[in-house]
Order: C-alpha cells, then structure tokens, then sequence
C-alpha cells in the first residue's frame, strides 16, 4: 500500500467515528502509546507548522481534539487488515519510527 491508498482509504472514512493510536516503530518501541478517538475529519494543512519536513504532500486530519499529521516523505509502508468483515477494518502505516494505526470504531458510511 502506497501512501496515496493510504489518505484514499482515511478519505473514504471521512465523518466516521475512528480510533488513532501512535506509537514507535522499532521492534524494540515499548507498549507506549497515545491513542483518541472521534470523527475523522479534514483539517487544513496550513494550519500545520512543519521544520524541515522531506519533500512531498503533508496531508492533515482532525480526530477528536487531535491533529493527524501524515507528511509523504516520512512514508516508508503500509497495510490493511480486515478481521472478516469483508472491508479493510484498519489501516496501519509506518512513517519513518513512528507507526500510525487508524481503526474504525463504529458503522462506515458506503458510496
């Protein structure tokens, strides 16, 4: 999964109710986490201040109280899980150390 899938499959989820939790990457991170949950929202990213961001898109989301940065030079991969549901319940993308986990926490509105 590429980083455009990844802000398709948080677009497709716009308004839902989402649980995000963040945490280290590295096999050796720990169980520290910090994780919200509320509405997934777009937020505009000059609302952002970046210092020295790689080059590429940065691309914001507003969940709950919280701001969703995800910056495309970070992006190293990314995938999905589907617990049965038939639908990709979860997506889980790595952003250099930084691991961003993005689950739905209720019903998903469908096109």
């Amino acid at each position: 999964m590429d980083f455009d899938a990844v802000i398709r499959w948080l677009v497709d989820r716009l308004g839902a109710r989402v649980v995000v939790a963040a945490q280290g990457a590295a096999p050796d991170a720990g169980n520290t986490t910090l994780s919200i949950a509320g509405p997934l929202l777009r937020v505009d990213d000059g609302d952002v201040t970046l210092i020295d961001p790689r080059p590429g898109r940065v691309e914001a989301f507003a969940v709950g109280g919280a701001t969703l940065v995800l910056l495309e030079g970070d992006f190293v991969r990314a995938a999905t899980t589907d617990f049965g549901q038939g639908r990709s319940a979860l997506v889980q993308a790595a952003f250099q150390d930084f691991l961003v986990t993005v689950a739905e926490a209720g019903d998903v509105p469908r096109p």
